[in-house]
């Protein structure tokens, strides 16, 4: 046998050993956590500033390519004057302010610069090739080739510095309708000049070090274009800006780097701290097992001198339980404290719990809650001899929390000696009769209980029709006076002929009228029916038959779900704001006239419209004066077209309408078409006076003037789809705003005849034009 003093040593050496792979493991667990923070915390870093880098990147984008749009401006132009454009710097004026990023534009008719503006400081370029000059020649050549806009630079030029020039070829019709090759217009954008509404100063403010850069198309090679420092950018994030020929990137990083030294020195600290101390409590715990050993083999030691001295004692208890297990009811022991001592196995049946359980467990405690104050105080009375015995009918708790009733009775115990050790109780269940007792109750107040708290009025009629009980509700729903339910044995005929002397069912003879809803109730058959009343409230009645004969009506106002209803169907079909079709019910008008074609042989036209000078009136005025316009734009355009024809918003500043009974004739139609479109133009172009209002609720007159692009596609049932004409019809009104907004196109996607609108003047209507 093992002496104690080296049990005691070896259980010493085992709490240190267990302590140290305690604190080993702690260590490795606190570690993999304080490194996979880490890492999710600079992936979350990177990913902000990803999202910031990519607000940059888009303004800058947005910026560079508005200002690359004044070259289609100007190529429209040429265009539009054959290759000439005699007043070039008064357009040219016009056009920069528009621009902010432009500070030059060029015309280089055949490739050489012939017009530019502004010319002060920009002499020496009038007369440069583009096709020669080595530092645009690859670009302009790549520009002609391919008939698309190509972005040079950033470049070193002599006359506009450190810059980029955006070149688009422009192509003319011959005489012979075959394009030939005009020249270039072009825009020079100034470095830094064109950084600004990229606000690239804020991610330096923000603790962001930034480098703007391309790779050279030449040498491959990285070209810097803007950078907040000459030092290289440590695990930057990238954005990439896709413009013409040659995509730029924008890169940024943190200043002080990524992630949290600090963080994570500390976080190391509170790990290491959490480990030692955990290994500390896993020594604490080893040596109290080892006491609670110690403790252990002294109980069992006492436990085996009991045993002997118990053995007689529990067969005389042995013989007890069989006796208290063999009654019907339950009885039980409660101590002076009011807890449960002994028991037998018909309660533990009866409460469900195991007889174990219930020892120790307080008699109150099995009561129901709202009971049991009540029955503390009735044991409490026993226990102090205030009375002497308790007959009870309770309300108990199994061990499911299912309720049943027991019948109670209680009286003192007392021991051989005379001595008070509690009480002792017997509990017979009575749930069967308690049951038949509530289901008799409750029949009794079924029919009040759901007459008065029914949500609406009800009523009920015996089999001769005499009103047997009713709600207040029905009182005030139908407006009765209390003077009728005076009447002695009041009927159906009576509440009938009262309804009908009202006006509740409109003209008539009131005999007739009556004896017809009288006789139709004798069939006491379920009915339910909606009637408006005179003051306008919706009720929705119901009607069942009863056993017996005789039926209950129950009457709902359902006024609010109505008009919830037809909100709803606002909401589903109509704009909000100008109150016109939203695209759903768009599609359902479309589809009626798409249909309506077929029927009559008659065209229909669609028109997609997109305001021109919209964002302007909201970037300055803000987005209530915008709200304004696209009421004031809806007012007009219903008043362009006939009650039949269908205006609708598809949102933001998009409109389509929808005419029908053109004219047989395909070409007709068309020009009809173009006839309506072009009066929609003029009433959108006539100034619009916006009372705007400010945050201190004054009200500014604000005049603008806006105008529409608008794509025009004349349909028949059999050339397509709703989706084919919507389709068309949009891609008809970018090609008007392509070809410098306020412009009527016709889609020539269904057939000759809008083909031919195309290619006459109806290609493109300019407001006030004609055709």
């Amino acid at each position: 046998m093992t002496p104690p003093s080296t049990k005691f040593t070896l259980r010493a050496s085992m709490a240190r050993l267990i302590g140290l792979c305690v604190f080993l493991l702690c260590m490795v667990v606190a570690a993999t956590v304080i490194w996979n923070q880490e890492q999710h915390r600079r992936e979350f870093e990177r990913a902000e500033a990803l999202n910031r880098v990519s607000g940059h990147a888009q303004a800058l984008r947005q910026n560079i390519q508005q200002s690359l749009s004044a070259t289609y401006a100007l190529a429209a132009l040429v265009r539009h004057g054959h290759g000439s454009l005699p007043d070039f710097d008064a357009v040219a004026r016009n056009l920069l302010p528009h621009y902010p990023a432009a500070t030059i534009l060029t015309m280089a008719p055949a490739g050489i610069i012939r017009h530019i503006a502004p010319l002060a400081d920009n002499e020496k370029a009038v007369g440069l090739d583009l096709l020669t000059d080595p530092a645009t020649k690859r670009e302009a050549t790549l520009a002609r080739d391919t008939g698309n806009l190509v972005l040079a630079g950033p470049l070193q030029l002599a006359q506009a510095g450190f810059a980029a020039i955006a070149v688009l070829p422009v192509f003319l019709d011959a005489a012979d309708h075959k394009p030939f090759f005009w020249g270039f217009t072009c825009v020079v954008i100034r470095f830094p000049d064109a950084l600004v509404g990229a606000r690239l100063p804020q991610l330096e403010n923000g603790g962001f070090n930034y480098d703007l850069w391309r790779a050279h198309p030449r040498t491959g090679r990285k070209q810097t274009i803007a950078a907040s420092s000459s030092t290289a950018l440590n695990e930057p994030v990238n954005v990439l800006l896709e413009l013409p020929y040659g995509n730029w990137t924008l890169s940024a990083a943190p200043v002080k780097g990524w992630g949290d030294p600090l963080g994570l020195g500390l976080k190391a600290l509170i790990g290491l701290s959490s480990s030692l101390l955990l290994a500390y409590v896993a020594v604490l715990v080893t040596r109290l097992r080892a006491h609670q050993g110690k403790l252990e083999e002294e109980v069992a030691e006492r436990t085996k001198a009991l045993a002997v001295a118990n053995s007689d004692l529990a067969s005389r208890e042995a013989l007890f339980k069989q006796v208290l297990n063999t009654s019907s009811v339950a009885i039980f022991l409660v101590d002076l404290q009011g807890r449960v001592t002994q028991t037998n196995q018909r309660m533990a049946e009866m409460f469900g719990y195991p007889m174990e359980t219930l020892l120790g467990l307080e008699y109150v405690a099995l009561v129901n809650p709202e009971e049991r104050e009540v029955a503390r105080q009735k044991m409490l009375a026993l226990l102090a001899s205030d009375i002497p015995a308790v007959e009870a009918d309770r309300l108990y708790w199994r061990a499911d929390k299912t309720e049943f009733w027991g019948h109670l009775s209680g009286k003192r115990f007392t021991d051989a000696d005379g001595t008070e050790h509690g009480l002792i109780g017997v509990i017979i269940d009575i749930t069967e009769r308690k049951t038949a007792e509530k289901t008799l109750l409750q029949h009794d107040n079924m029919m009040s209980a759901i007459i008065e708290n029914f949500p609406g009025g009800i009523s009920m009629m015996d089999a001769d029709l005499r009103l047997t009980a009713y709600n207040k509700q029905f009182k005030q729903m139908l407006e009765f006076p209390d003077a009728l339910f005076e009447k002695p044995d009041l009927n159906l005929e009576d509440i009938m002929r009262f309804n009908a002397q009202r006006g509740e069912y409109g003209p008539g003879d009131i005999e007739s009228q009556v004896a017809t809803r009288v006789e139709r109730a004798r069939k006491f058959e379920a009915h339910k029916f909606e009637r408006q009343r005179p003051n306008g409230r919706v009720l929705e009645i119901y009607g069942e038959p009863v056993p017996g004969g005789g039926f209950v009506t129950a009457y709902l106002d359902i006024t609010e779900r109505k008009q919830l209803e037809e909100e709803v169907r606002q909401l589903a079909f109509y704009d909000p704001l100008t109150k016109l079709p939203n695209r759903r019910l768009l599609y359902e008008h479309l589809g009626q006239s798409i249909a309506a074609t077929k029927r009559s042989g008659y065209h229909g036209a669609l028109m997609f419209l997109d305001l021109d000078n919209f964002k302007s009136l909201n970037d300055t005025h803000g987005h209530g004066a915008g709200d304004l316009l696209l009421v004031e734009v809806a007012h007009r355009l219903r008043n362009c077209v006939r009650e039949i024809d269908t205006v609708a918003r598809l949102g933001g500043d998009e409109f389509v309408v929808v005419v029908g009974d053109l004219s047989k004739d395909k070409a007709e139609s068309t020009i009809q078409a173009g006839f309506i479109a072009r009066k929609i133009q003029n009433a959108l172009s006539a100034p619009y006076l916006l009372p705007v209002k400010h945050d201190d609720k004054a009200i500014d007159t604000v005049e603008h003037r806006c105008s529409a692009s608008i794509g025009v596609v004349v349909f028949i049932d059999s050339e397509g789809t709703q989706e084919d004409f919507l389709r068309w019809a949009d891609a008809a009104m970018y090609k008007a705003k392509e070809s410098g907004c306020s412009l009527i196109r016709f889609s020539e996607a269904t057939g000759q005849a809008q083909t031919a609108a195309n290619n006459s003047a109806a290609l493109a209507v300019p407001v006030g034009a004609t055709r």
